[in-house]
């Protein structure tokens, strides 16, 4: 969905996919049955992004199957789990599986914070929405008291905040935030990351025009908010920006256990 040219992928590639999750989660059952029907239809490579806790290699139906499919000559890669950053909190390390880290890319899909004092913030969101009108807007924090859950700008949580843009802590539960920013009049949602989570942003789609930013940019953008009576701010959005000198690094939860 980003402009540019991307290296790396085999162009003539064929991808078989098997489905080995439901509403229940994913049994070993059905990865190990999945991993089998691919060895029998010839893949040349199993890629896994799945994980979850580590057991015995005897014991862990991953590890099992990815055993039996490189003795076919195939090539397995398997995602390193969310956990961490505890000793043992590593999944799919299997010394037969390349077990796969998280990193960034050299590119964003960057969505800028411009504020009523002339600065501007780099964020990133999918949705480049060309017709958001670029004049400053009122600019709200709600969480401003230290009410978590307005700071969080949790269902239900917000006031009429018609024609605003709205301040909202915390990178996951994304889309119960734009949602409930919609559905309280705003007009477009700056998105900061709490502290543990730093830098690590996400370009999303969003249900309204939205940048996601990191735990800098918020304190940045709060202090601002409280050295003024009228705080102002706008979203503009500037597609793709290729060239990222800290390019490639790791997000926090990929520090903690080379997150997939």
């Amino acid at each position: 969905m980003a402009n540019g040219t991307a290296a790396g992928m085999v162009p003539y590639a064929h991808v078989a996919m098997y489905k080995v999750c439901g509403e229940e989660g994913c049994s070993d059952a059905d990865i190990l049955a999945a991993m089998d029907t691919a060895v029998k239809d010839g893949v040349d490579i199993l890629s896994l992004s799945l994980a979850g806790t580590s057991f015995p290699l005897y014991n862990e139906g991953i590890d099992v199957g990815a055993f039996t499919a490189i003795q076919k000559g195939i090539f397995v890669s398997c995602s390193a789990g969310n956990s961490g950053p505890d000793y043992k909190s590593l999944s799919n390390e299997a010394p037969w599986i390349l077990t796969v880290g998280a990193s960034t890319i050299d590119r964003s899909i960057r969505a800028t914070a411009l504020l009523g004092n002339h600065g501007e913030l780099d964020g990133v969101s999918l949705n480049q929405t060309n017709d958001f009108n670029s004049t400053l807007l009122p600019l709200v924090y709600p969480g401003m008291n230290d009410n978590l859950s307005l700071s969080l700008c949790a269902p239900g949580s917000l006031g009429n905040v018609k024609g605003k843009i709205v301040l909202c802590k915390g990178g996951r539960g994304r889309v119960v935030k734009r949602v409930e920013v919609k559905r309280a009049g705003g007009a477009a949602m700056i998105l900061v990351n709490l502290e543990a989570d730093g830098y690590n942003v996400l370009a999303d789609v969003h249900v309204l025009p939205t940048t996601h930013m990191s735990y800098d940019a918020g304190l940045m953008i709060k202090a601002y908010i409280n050295s003024t009576t009228t705080p102002q701010a706008t979203v503009l959005f500037k597609g793709t920006v290729i060239g990222d000198p800290l390019a490639p690094s790791q997000g926090d939860q990929a520090l903690q256990a080379l997150e997939f």
